[in-house]
Parts: structure tokens; C-alpha cells; sequence
């Protein structure tokens, strides 16, 4: 399965959710899109997100090295994970593309950073 078959295999605003920050993920320059334990994650040399649909609607965009991102960790919820965080959308009108943008930005730097060491 493609993260375009698990986008349309989606139903109501968890579809028009995952198609849009699909499309905003992908943008990025080197990011690549595939599935894992069923859900979409986006890798650059490491894995730098993923999205995963929440029980009671909405989404969830996870930062693999949310620790490591200083500056987006007002916006993100850890949940009681210990290395990971999120941001929990219900709708597409909650996305704030500019906040978006930096946590994405700051995620990609970490990837960056992960792979000199």
C-alpha cells in the first residue's frame, strides 16, 4: 500500500486532513513518504514524522525527535511518550501552516543533526 492508497482509504475530515499534510509534508526537499505499521511516516535519513489517525477523530502529526526540538515543544503534546510528541488536529482550518512550517523546519535540522553524530 502507498501513502496515497492510505490517504483515500480514509473517510471524512480524517481524508482531507491526512491529504493536506501530506501534500505540505512532501513539499520538503528529501523528505520521502512511506507506510509503516500502517500509518504514513516521512523519513529523510531517519524518520522525522509520521501521521497517525486518532480514535476519536482528528489526527495526529508525531516528531520522531521531539526532545531534541527546543522550540516546537510549546506546541507539542508528548502523551506520556517518552521520546516522541504530537500535534493533534481535528479539522483542516486548525492547521496554522506557519507554526507548521517551523516545527517541520526544526524537525528536519534535528534529522540533520542525528546523522552527524
Amino acid at each position: 500500500m502507498t501513502v496515497i492508497d492510505f490517504i483515500y482509504n480514509q473517510k471524512g475530515s480524517q481524508h482531507d486532513l491526512f491529504l493536506m499534510l501530506h501534500n505540505f509534508i512532501s513539499e520538503y526537499e528529501s523528505v520521502r513518504a512511506d507506510i509503516k505499521y500502517k500509518i504514513p511516516f516521512y523519513s529523510i535519513t531517519k524518520p522525522v514524522c509520521y501521521v497517525s489517525p486518532q480514535k476519536k477523530g482528528g489526527v495526529e502529526l508525531v516528531f520522531w525527535n521531539a526532545l531534541k526540538m527546543k522550540n516546537s515543544l510549546p506546541f507539542l503534546d508528548p502523551k506520556k511518550r517518552k521520546w516522541f510528541a504530537g500535534i493533534t488536529y481535528k479539522s483542516v482550518e486548525d492547521i496554522d501552516f506557519e507554526v507548521l512550517d517551523g516545527l517541520l523546519q526544526e524537525a528536519i535540522a534535528c534529522d540533520s543533526q542525528y546523522n552527524k553524530t
